[in-house]
């Protein structure tokens, strides 16, 4: 486990200090446990949505239809999942945010970012592969209550090229590239500015959580 800024000396922290990273909690085992409970219990898949916030004046971002999500219910056969995230954001939380928390605002989303030019799991074509352009994680509604994001890399990182996940502090080459190693978790704000770069071959799979209560003021 790592927590804090994981940059290079060469670029500035983010802006608020910042994120909580996890290494290797989720092992081979877990995630294999993980595909298989989406797929032997025929988890539906859809196309993802927008992004939630806007990403800022001179930041393009276009979210939509880029990236296919299965949504997995709180049941007996996800509580290992859950229950594992549950104890992750936990010690964040009390470590390092200490936000008003008491609540799982959405369902985990199963996600995956296809490779462009080829049928992705719903037998679509995208000329661009999977991808995030810059937002935020909250917004109006339920998403409103969004504090803390919780991310975790299932993909074998030699799998698929492209699909970094980058925060934003400003700047001209104002981000943080995150590791992207197999089983890592990244916890952080649900309120940072935040993308995932295209796809260009292979796909990159990951599950995505948000935790939250009251919302800020």
């Amino acid at each position: 486990m790592r927590q804090g800024s994981l940059v290079n000396q060469e670029v500035r922290p983010c802006n608020f200090n910042d994120f909580y990273y996890f290494k290797g909690v989720f092992t081979d085992e877990i995630i294999e446990k993980t595909h298989a409970m989406v797929y032997d219990n025929g988890y539906e898949f859809s196309k993802g949505g927008t992004g939630y916030a806007d990403a800022g004046e001179g930041i393009d971002h276009d979210n939509s239809n880029n990236r296919d999500i299965a949504y997995i219910p709180w049941v007996e056969h996800s509580h290992f999942v859950y229950e594992l995230l549950e104890q992750c954001v936990i010690e964040a939380n009390n470590v390092l945010f200490q936000f008003d928390i008491n609540m799982m605002t959405d369902l985990l989303h199963y996600v995956i970012y296809p490779t462009p030019n080829q049928p992705d799991t719903l037998g679509q074509v995208r000329e661009t592969g999977g991808h995030l352009d810059w937002h935020m994680d909250i917004g109006q509604g339920m998403v409103n209550r969004r504090k803390l994001a919780t991310t975790v890399q299932l993909s074998d990182p030699n799998d698929y090229e492209g699909g970094d996940f980058q925060i934003w502090y400003g700047g001209s080459e104002g981000f943080i590239t995150l590791p992207r190693e197999k089983g890592d978790i990244l916890i952080f704000p649900s309120f940072y500015l935040h993308r995932v770069t295209p796809i260009t071959k292979g796909e990159r799979r990951a599950l995505v959580f948000w935790t939250g209560g009251e919302p800020f003021r």
